[in-house]
């Protein structure tokens, strides 16, 4: 298996070398709203253009390791200034982790043990609120609450995300 710094500096390589296909298919769509005149992108459509929304590599979201984890403990981080939780997980192959999560003020302790997440792997650990987390949850946010993102069926803890 091939380490973060090996791959960031591939998709770098490749992104020098000129843009990827993907990138000449947006210009394409780009070059056809223009032309046509389409106001998707329009505030009154609520809809971002491609222009407004930016949009990266398959090679750089390739690089995103997202694996399925298994909480294991939800601790209440008394440190931190908003309602957080210093979660223990486990990501199977990958060894127990721990991160912290500003989730408190939406799920009790007790829905939290045992439940599945989808996690952010290969993130750089870093200090929140005084804690080492390392690695990152994913969640659905809006206006009124935060959905934590789970596998729609079981699935082991370390399984990798495609």
């Amino acid at each position: 298996m091939r380490d973060l710094d090996s791959i960031m500096g591939d998709i770098n390589e490749k992104e020098r070398a000129g843009k990827s296909q993907s990138d000449s298919r947006i210009d394409q769509i780009s070059e056809h709203d223009e032309v046509s005149g389409n106001e998707a992108g329009s505030a009154e459509s609520g809809v971002m253009s491609i222009d407004e929304y930016s949009r990266i590599s398959y090679d750089k979201f390739e690089a995103v390791d997202l694996r399925v984890a298994e909480i294991l403990d939800a601790e209440v981080h008394e440190g931190a200034r908003k309602p957080m939780y210093k979660l223990t997980l486990s990501l199977g192959e990958l060894g127990k982790r721990t991160i912290v999560a500003g989730i408190g003020a939406f799920y009790g302790r007790e829905e939290l043990i045992g439940k599945k997440i989808v996690v952010v792997a290969n993130l750089a650990p870093r200090k929140i609120a005084g804690v080492l987390s390392d690695g990152m949850l994913l969640a659905a946010e809006d206006e009124i609450t935060i959905s934590l993102i789970v596998p729609d069926k079981d699935a082991a803890p370390g399984s990798r995300i495609h």
